[in-house]
Parts: structure tokens; sequence; C-alpha cells
């Protein structure tokens, strides 16, 4: 039920937990977070950060030959997504969703893959390879 009074950060809320819900991947394989890095705690620096912005965190998740290796950068309040998605197809599409949008991104010859730009907050990523279904993220946090 939705108040009108209700804060923008708990409707923000509401629509990340529908998005955890959607059924729209129900064919979609689901690749298996088996790494995550956060680097030890540090103070984030607004000025002097090199190009890629501040290390967040990396995470690795597999399913069967596939591999998508990403590096979340904060740059102030923005982040972005770096990575590489490594197995066996010949044309892939990786699709960012997040609980009220979502953007389609090709994935470059040599696996790799960037996003730049991103409001903090739930993401997920489904890769699309012609010939094979789906295969998607768990919701994880930018």
């Amino acid at each position: 039920m939705r108040n009108d009074n209700d804060p923008a950060w708990a409707l923000a809320g509401r629509s990340a937990a529908l998005a955890a819900f959607d059924r729209g991947d129900d064919g979609a394989a689901v690749a298996a977070l088996t790494g995550e890095n956060a680097p030890a705690a540090e103070v984030l620096r607004s000025a002097g950060e090199d190009a890629d912005g501040v290390l967040v965190t990396a995470l690795r998740f597999e399913h069967g030959d596939l591999t998508v290796d990403l590096r979340v950068h904060a740059h102030g309040r923005l982040r972005s997504l770096s990575g590489l998605a490594g197995g066996e197809y010949d044309h892939a599409v990786l699709r960012v969703r997040r609980p009220d949008s979502r953007q389609d991104l090709r994935i470059g010859e040599d696996g790799g893959f960037a996003l730049s730009g991103l409001a903090r907050g739930p993401i997920s990523l489904a890769l699309l390879r012609a010939g094979r279904p789906p295969v998607v993220t768990g919701w994880f946090t930018v």
C-alpha cells in the first residue's frame, strides 16, 4: 500500500524490492556470486583520485563456462562499472537492470564493457548471448 506522505527513499526501496521479484527472467540461468573483494577501508577522496575513481568492490559471477568479473568505482556520489565477460559466445549484449530502468551495452570483442554515471542503488546484470538462454546475476548494490 502506498501512502502519499512516504519519503522518496521509501518509494525507491519499494521499487527495488519489486524489481528483485520480477519474473521476466524465469527462463534465465542465474550466475552465482563466487567472489567479492572489498578493499580495506579508506577515506574516499573527492579530489586527486585516478581516472577510475576509488575502487569500492570487485565481484565475480560464474555460470558454467561463463565468468563475469566486475569492478565498481566511486566518483563522488556516482558509481561506474567496468568488467570482463569470459566464456564461449560469438556476440553478447550486457543488459544493466535497475529498479526503474534498463540499458543494453554491447560487449567488446575482448569481453570488456564499462558504464559510468550510475547513481547508488540496486543493480542486476543480464548477459544475452546469441543462441543461448540469458544468464542473470542476483541484485547487488553499487
